[in-house]
């Protein structure tokens, strides 16, 4: 009951509140056409489930650029007989917010995100099932801290651009 009465919410539980200027929003990864993109679906998903704004595939609404998609593992710990034990998977991705008129509405922003896979030399493909399904969690997280990131920009002052 504490909890509940000062306000707290367990992270992507319930909506996001986006500004009004976001109420309606375009999602394109940059340099990519492809309408099943693993990162577009992640993103749009993430939209629709979680917030309240109405996606666009065209027109003058803001545009929410994903961009500099990256994965990468690097080697944590071997064994006694050094065969690999433990590797760290990273993942980034940039994102960038225009307006209609193409002008930047915030700041390019990077998101990380990163996992610990344990290997086994026994159970090669069920590690590799693990790993793939740890890359799409972590696609989906970095989704929902774009949508955290989106409910918090305040736009660029516009006046800065006119001294």
């Amino acid at each position: 009951m504490l909890l509940v009465s000062c306000g707290f919410h367990l992270r992507g539980t319930g909506k996001v509140e986006f500004p009004p200027m976001l109420s309606t929003l375009r999602v394109m990864v940059e340099n990519n056409q492809q309408q099943n993109d693993p990162l577009l679906v992640a993103m749009k998903n993430a939209l629709r489930t979680q917030t309240d704004v109405q996606i666009e595939d065209t027109g003058d609404a803001p545009l929410l650029v994903l961009y500099g998609e990256r994965s990468d593992s690097q080697l944590l710990s071997v064994s006694s007989t050094g065969k690999a034990d433990e590797y760290l998977l990273k993942y980034e991705v940039s994102f960038r917010l225009t307006g209609k008129d193409g002008k930047a509405l915030a700041e390019s922003q990077t998101v990380r995100v990163q996992r610990d896979l344990t290997f086994d030399r026994l159970n090669v493909l069920a590690k590799e099932r693990e790993e793939q399904e740890l890359r799409r969690e972590m696609q989906r997280d970095a989704a929902q801290q774009i949508l955290r990131r989106l409910s918090r920009i305040a736009p660029m002052d516009s006046h800065a651009d006119q001294r």
